[in-house]
């Protein structure tokens, strides 16, 4: 069954875990260690958007993003992180309520890098 914002409940099949950040703190070099903890765990529909690769500093940079659709949740922003399948993802801008109606949230989600 699908709803007004085009939504199907049975899409949403994987296991998301939304983070928050804790503290920022620096390692012994100066460099910034960041601590994130569970916000709360959610089913979501998870789609790839479409992949572009930019130049930086003469090395090829792709950006893996992923579209993800779980049922509205208050709470989230943009300075939060979600994790999926072993994989850690930057939020991109602030969820979009799907339909306007309060019942689908979409995030779009950035890789972050593990080095």
């Amino acid at each position: 069954m699908r709803t007004n914002s085009g939504v199907n409940p049975g899409d949403l099949r994987h296991r998301i875990l939304i983070l928050q950040k804790v503290a920022t703190t620096t390692d012994s070099d100066g460099y910034p260690i960041e601590t994130w903890k569970p916000f709360f765990p959610a089913w979501a529909k998870v789609e790839p958007v479409a992949g572009r690769e930019y130049f930086q500093a003469a090395a090829v940079q792709a950006q893996h993003q992923v579209r993800f659709t779980i049922r509205c949740r208050r709470g989230i922003t943009a300075a939060m992180r979600l994790r999926w399948d072993g994989q850690d993802y930057e939020i991109k801008g602030p969820p979009i309520d799907l339909g306007g109606q309060r019942k689908w949230l979409e995030i779009v989600g950035e890789a972050v890098s593990s080095g």
